[in-house]
């Protein structure tokens, strides 16, 4: 009966909606639990999402949206968050406030749920915690949190490992990070690795292949080198067009630039056109796609022959890491945060992030451009390695499972 089954609350992070039809990496991951919940039918579900028009016609049997009408984005709402948390900015309050979670903490349902599972969002956490009764408690952290940032504390993430029954993480590197913080939350810290649908990236014949290539005006014998990200500069999409604008002399490196910064507004457009002026005289070299939906990412990869993941920042996990090593194809990275952990030098090189950061960056492309073998034979190790993370809906459903 219905009954028997524990009762789950979902907070989601708040900007996109889930399931995931504007895209969002943590969006997609709830997505999959709760999709594979309707095949195993042992929980029911209440995820507090913001409401899209694309949510109207999608309906669970054993999960509730709880929609919240998104007015954040509305003149009104936008002028008045912004005088409420410039205010607290100047008085030290360091919780940012937004009309969705305001939403999200009126709506949530007191003394209900079995479980209640708060996805990468501090502010809303320590908010919701005092409505908190005999649920069992779940932080869910995807990134890094920086004590550099007044909005992103030590005092919030001291907070959640107080109070949370459970801190789930997505990499190793991020749990050793909190245990610096805290060494004696060991056994409530757990490491839950990110996963994808490996069945999503699949092969494409020769012929469609070469049809992309020409799409895109890439040679038979050109090397082609694929960044996909944000374009903002703690994704390093700078530094290695810097890297690629240093290689005059290689004429057959191609770059595919995959994804946009934020969200198609002016400062995007903006963004873009100071990264085309870097590209400066070697403009044949870069291609930008624009925004690429996650269901043909896989096009992007079957004609790439390395990825470059350059972040400048801790990067916790790495999904693009992932999904390129489902693909079979060797990456530069970035020695940040999770990716070795995730990548392993058996799948990629890594280039350090300091004042030769460039040039070293530069030097692994011109040397992964020239060795066909060493592309071969790091794609390969990626490809095994791979195999270790959650590939399906369910492998991932399951990690979480085994965790409630």
């Amino acid at each position: 009966m219905m009954n028997d089954r524990k009762k789950i609350a979902i907070i989601t992070p708040g900007s996109v909606p889930v399931p995931a039809v504007e895209g969002g990496a943590v969006e997609q991951l709830i997505e999959y639990f709760i999709n594979t919940n309707e095949l195993t039918q042992k929980y029911c579900i209440d995820v507090y999402t913001v409401d899209n028009p694309k949510l109207d016609n999608i309906n669970y049997k054993l999960t509730n949206l709880i929609k919240i009408p998104n007015k954040q984005s509305h003149l009104f709402y936008k002028v008045c968050y912004k005088v409420k948390n410039v205010y607290n900015r100047r008085s030290k309050n360091q919780l940012i406030y937004s009309y969705v979670d305001d939403e999200v903490v009126k709506k949530y349902k007191s003394n209900y749920y079995d479980i209640v599972i708060v996805e990468n969002n501090m502010d809303i956490y320590k908010r919701l915690y005092p409505k908190f009764m005999n649920e069992k408690i779940i932080f869910h952290l995807h990134n890094d949190f920086n004590s550099k940032d007044p909005f992103k504390t030590i005092e919030k993430t001291n907070f959640v490992l107080n109070t949370a029954d459970e801190v789930w993480v997505v990499s190793n590197f991020l749990k050793e990070k909190l245990l610096g913080l805290q060494p004696n939350k060991k056994k409530k810290i757990k490491v839950v690795y990110n996963g994808i649908v490996s069945s999503k990236f699949k092969n494409v014949t020769i012929d469609e292949k070469e049809r992309l290539r020409t799409t895109y005006n890439i040679q038979n014998n050109d090397i082609v080198f694929t960044f996909v990200g944000r374009l903002d500069k703690d994704k390093g999409v700078d530094k290695l067009i810097d890297a690629i604008n240093q290689l005059t002399a290689t004429s057959n490196i191609k770059c595919l630039i995959v994804g946009g910064s934020l969200f198609g507004t002016i400062k995007e457009k903006h963004r873009i056109k100071m990264l085309e002026k870097k590209i400066n005289k070697l403009k044949s070299k870069f291609i930008f796609t624009g925004h690429i939906d996650n269901e043909q990412l896989y096009k992007i990869y079957s004609i790439s022959d390395c990825v470059v993941i350059p972040t400048q920042i801790e990067e916790a996990f790495g999904v693009v890491a992932l999904e390129s090593m489902i693909m079979g194809l060797p990456v530069i990275a970035s020695d940040s945060g999770g990716l070795p952990e995730i990548l392993t030098s058996k799948c990629a090189l890594f280039v350090k992030r300091n004042k030769n950061y460039v040039k070293v960056l530069s030097d692994d492309i011109l040397k992964m451009c020239s060795n066909k073998n060493l592309r071969k034979t790091l794609g390969s190790n990626a490809k095994k390695r791979a195999l270790i993370f959650p590939m399906t809906e369910y492998e991932y459903y399951k990690e979480w499972n085994e965790n409630l």
